[in-house]
């Protein structure tokens, strides 16, 4: 269609629009204050008037307001046209009704219209739907009468002139002619003095008319009727071009289906808190509960544990009026999550953790588990979780995030997704090139969204959410008039609203579904993996104390686990994708800090009670117990100087740098075993230790290390007799990181090219005995400053380098390089279910998009006889590039949170050279990251609880349950199969062989049949 005829046919309609507003009657006399209202006695000498400015400080603020009884006429709507300051959740008689927001700003309140008068309360926050401050000011407040014959016709009118402009030839001309003919022959009156009036409720005109140097004035409008006489001639207008639309429908009837889903996306906490998110939550929900009651065809989905248990808490009868619409099949729980979580940061066992206590809440509450896992916006998904999903009765996935790719078309809408154990799950994705998964109802959004969809010999059905989203909102009253409009329209897809189980469910798939099997890597938000490094390192703290605290908690009497799942409860929320990745504002920071902290300190208690409660006072010996999956190296601290015996081992000590003690026995404590050390008393004789400053070498059994007088080490080994590094390893660079948009999400492509090399300001050895050597580096740059700690111990093939950053830089990213001296085409990463294997060359463009990459504990580079391992304790971005590993250690950006990664760091990584062992590598990195548990007495526990035969698995979950039941969770991770036996000396009772949600369950014996990176979850 021409522009100018379509912007014309558009100012025809508006300017019949303000004949709509039958009555416009202003609302005065709000009282207010800065708390819940049944809190303070009314008084209306205190009322404001317009337009009033508030204190946004002390927010929420509270307005209220007696509403007159209303009585309306036929073919009348009745709604309230507010802006409070901001957004607002609207009570009406003390419950929570609708909400107030910059897309919500009429609230349709016909059913009050009962001849009585109603209580309207308004909680308001001074902040716009992506938490921007909003002038807090109460600028209007009014009373509409609508005339629902007048505005359903001008909204059948402009959608259709919207549909002729997007849609192609003869259709479009054919709509486009009959709107014209229509809008021909419609009149409204023309004389200056109504035309006036009418003029300022004319969206056409009235920005023209205001624009002038001496602008004409409008007076107050009060609301406008069209003479019956034109209205009648309105009406039978509409009836013929009703008629010659119906035609149309015929002649050219929908193509496709579009299924739709009402939806708002809520982010649990991004440019806001977490207190805004409840907020939030009840003003979307009860903006969705009556929509409900308005469309009885609505349907609503929201996914997320924890927003509805928020909701049960704050607003208990909102939350009974969603349950009720559940059963009704008219409210859809989807996800089978406790929050939209990352799926990068997180182990294994915390995503299985996700759908464990999601799914478990939505049975528990809504009498059914969801079978969609709903991730529209999650920044790439671990190979990992298609396994996860079905363990958890999941057979749909969902995102449109992938849509997101800078470099590549992710080339499916519907596959099969293949996980790296073979399992398998439907993948699903939808194109909607206006607002993506914040989908609106109309013929451009509906129309684009079909185009885009590229399998239609397929299926001829496509997914559509609807609403407003992100900071909430949800659907709007106009999108599903315009649904009603377009549900079966000429030449645009047939539209359906139905739930997103219900759209799966309905999938006929004719031929067989490509199969994608890898990981789902987002070409975008790759910083991702690195912001907020603080937030990640207390995470994965977080993560190792819940683990400790509940292996030692199976051998105790009480049993723990209600505590311990409150605690997991609050690690989940914290991993949703915008507050773990480190895209979010500080305060969200700060409260993640403390909610972290908070889980490792009780953790620790739950420990120390727990160890408490089956240890055996003795003074005279001090266990050591491996709760790792792997053999460990007897090496621990003690602030003590004891002498110690282990039967008739030498056991080494040597006082450290800081004014602790160190020892070392010279074996392996196994798996999930404890071996005595006998104390015989204190130990004085320490030798002095013989440092020099120029002494930049180090050397055990296995390893020389060589500090270079910039800062930058050289590592040989000398079993294989091969330098780990070519020239030099460790090179820290100081980059210049400006993203094109997205500041604390992104890395930007070629970011190695700027900034420069750090060189060392200070080296010295700090320590050298029998034990272990240690030289120190110090660096300066741009403001911040890094101390790192070169440690070599004994009989250990590992460097550790133990990182202090005081760091206050911006816009930058300090990455770690190490130029290893292997060949080899791929590098191996740890995915903590497994590992993955991605090329180190950059010959496609999809390797090359792969510039940084997730990984956990560990990347590799090997060639056949040697190979080079980068350990870390709680860093996850990695970039590779043919022989060079670098390990990215610091991102901070400005948006949101100007100080993302500002102040003190403390963090360990490692190099460990091999003979290209994929199971040594991860001994290393268990021993790195699950320290030895000390205790001075006796454990009352077996020498060895558990025993796993091959040791090819590492237990995610060893733990008591609310039913008294042990649950065992051991995952292959090497990729093998075989026969798996278990010995458990202490434990006689039958073992169980469950999915993740400890529901179906098989009895098992042992040795039993094993696969290749399978989850295995067992209950004694």
């Amino acid at each position: 269609m021409d522009k100018k005829f379509f912007y014309r046919l558009l100012k025809s309609i508006s300017e019949i629009l303000p004949y709509t507003i039958s009555e416009q009657r202003p609302l005065k006399a709000w009282y207010f204050t800065n708390g819940p209202i049944e809190e303070k006695p009314l008084d209306y000498e205190k009322t404001i008037t317009f337009p009033f400015k508030w204190d946004f400080e002390k927010s929420p603020v509270w307005f209220m307001k007696d509403l007159e009884a209303v009585l309306l006429q036929e073919n009348q709507k009745a709604y309230l046209k507010l802006w409070f300051g901001g957004e607002s959740l609207i009570l009406v008689d003390g419950k929570p009704y609708g909400e107030i927001n910059e897309y919500h700003k009429l609230l349709n309140i016909t059913p009050l219209c009962d001849g009585k008068t109603h209580r309207v309360e308004a909680q308001v926050m001074p902040r716009g739907l992506f938490g921007k401050p909003q002038e807090p000011v109460f600028s209007e407040a009014f009373l509409l009468i609508i005339d629902e014959e007048i505005s359903e016709i001008l909204k059948t009118v402009e959608i259709t002139v919207r549909a002729a402009n997007i849609l192609e030839e003869p259709v479009s001309k054919k709509l486009s002619d009959i709107c014209d003919e229509f809008l021909s022959n419609v009149w409204v009156p023309r004389d200056t003095k109504t035309y006036l009036k009418t003029a300022q409720q004319d969206i056409g005109v009235k920005g023209e008319i205001e624009s002038v140097w001496n602008a004409p004035k409008f007076e107050e409008f009060t609301g406008i009727k069209l003479q019956e006489e034109l209205k009648e001639q309105l009406i039978n207008k509409y009836k013929v071009f009703k008629s010659k639309l119906e035609k149309l429908k015929r002649e050219h009837p929908p193509v496709g289906t579009i299924h739709l889903v009402g939806h708002s996306h809520i982010d649990y906490a991004w440019l806001w808190p977490v207190e805004e998110t409840k907020r939030k939550i009840a003003r979307t929900f009860a903006n969705a509960v009556m929509l409900s009651k308005m469309f009885p065809e609505f349907v609503f989905s929201q996914s997320s544990a924890q927003i509805y248990q928020d909701l049960k808490e704050k607003y208990p009868e909102l939350y009974e009026t969603v349950k009720q619409l559940v059963e009704q099949n008219r409210w859809e729980p989807v996800g089978g999550m406790w929050v939209e979580s990352d799926c990068n940061v997180p182990t294994i066992e915390s995503l299985i953790r996700q759908f464990y206590y999601g799914q478990k809440f939505f049975e528990r509450e809504f009498g059914k588990k969801s079978k969609v896992c709903w991730l529209p916006d999650v920044f790439g998904f671990s190979w990992i979780l298609p396994q996860i999903l079905k363990q958890a009765g999941i057979e749909y996935f969902v995102t449109t995030k992938l849509n997101w790719n800078d470099t590549n078309e992710f080339p499916y809408d519907l596959c099969i997704w293949r996980g790296i154990d073979g399992s398998e799950v439907l993948y699903c994705s939808f194109n909607n090139p206006n607002e993506g998964y914040n989908g609106r109802i109309d013929p451009d959004t509906v129309y684009k969204t079909w185009k885009n969809f590229r399998q239609k010999e397929l299926t001829d059905k496509v997914l559509l959410s609807f609403g407003y989203g992100d900071g909430g909102g949800g659907p709007t009253e106009e999108m599903l008039q315009n649904y009603r409009i377009l549900k079966e329209f000429p030449d645009l897809p047939k539209l359906e609203i139905q739930s997103v189980e219900k759209y799966f469910e309905s999938l006929e798939l004719q031929k067989n579904l490509p199969i994608w099997d890898d990981e789902l890597y987002l070409e975008c938000h790759r910083g991702t993996y690195t912001s907020q490094s603080n937030i990640k390192k207390l995470h994965k703290d977080a993560e190792d104390a819940l683990y400790f605290s509940e292996v030692v908690s199976v051998f105790c009497k009480h049993n723990y686990s209600d505590e311990l799942d409150e605690l997991w409860k609050i690690v989940l929320r914290n991993e949703f994708h915008d507050i773990l990745p480190g895209s979010s504002i500080k305060e969200v920071y700060q409260d993640a800090e403390r909610e972290l902290s908070y889980v490792k300190e009780k953790a620790t208690e739950i420990f120390e009670k727990a160890i408490n409660s089956i240890t055996k006072k003795n003074k005279s010996i001090i266990s050591i117990l491996n709760l790792s999956s792997f053999p460990k190296r007897c090496v621990f601290s003690l602030n003590e100087n004891l002498k110690l015996s282990l039967d008739r081992e030498v056991v080494f000590s040597q006082k450290t740098f800081d004014g602790r003690y160190i020892y070392f026995v010279d074996r392996k404590i196994e798996p999930f075993s404890k071996i005595e050390l006998k104390i015989s008393g204190a130990d004085d004789e320490q030798p002095e230790q013989s440092l020099t400053k120029d002494n930049l070498s180090m050397e055990n059994e296995y390893l020389k290390i060589s500090v270079k007088e910039d800062g930058s080490v050289q590592v040989y080994d000398k079993e294989l007799g091969k330098f780990a590094f070519d020239k030099c390893g460790n090179i820290l660079k100081m980059h210049k990181n400006i993203p094109y948009y997205w500041d604390n999400w992104d890395i930007a492509d070629g970011v190695e090219k700027t900034g420069f090399t750090l060189k060392a300001s200070k080296i010295m050895k700090i320590e050298s005995g029998p034990i272990r050597e240690i030289i120190r580096v110090e660096y300066e740059a741009e403001g911040s400053k890094i101390i790192q700690d070169y440690i070599l111990a004994k009989k250990s093939k590992r460097l550790d380098i133990k990182t202090k950053i005081d760091w206050h830089t911006r816009r930058a990213l300090l990455r770690a390089y190490f130029p290893v001296n292997v060949l080899t085409r791929k590098a191996i990463f740890d995915i903590s279910g497994g590992f993955i294997e991605r090329s180190s060359h950059k010959n496609t463009k999809y390797e090359q998009a792969r510039f940084e990459v997730p990984a956990h504990r560990w990347a590799d580079l090997s060639q056949t006889d040697f190979g080079v391992t980068i350990l870390n304790d709680g860093k996850y971005g990695y970039s590779v590039h043919q022989n060079t590993i670098a390990l990215s250690l610091i991102k901070a950006g400005i948006f949101p949170d100007f100080f993302a990664d500002e102040g003190l760091h403390e963090f360990t990584y490692s190099v460990y050279t091999h003979h290209s062992e994929i199971k040594a590598i991860v001994e290393e990195s268990e021993d790195l990251n699950k320290p030895l548990t000390v205790i001075k007495g006796e454990l009352e526990i077996p020498h060895t609880i558990l025993k796993i035969t091959p040791n090819n698995f590492k237990v995610t979950c060893f733990r008591k349950n609310t039913q008294g039941n042990i649950v065992l969770r051991l995952v292959e991770i090497f990729g093998t199969s075989g026969k798996l036996s278990l010995e458990m000396p202490w434990h006689k009772g039958n073992i169980s062989l469950s999915d993740i949600l400890e529901e179906k369950r098989q009895q098992v014996s042992f040795p039993m049949n094993y696969h290749p990176f399978k989850i295995y979850t067992l209950i004694l």
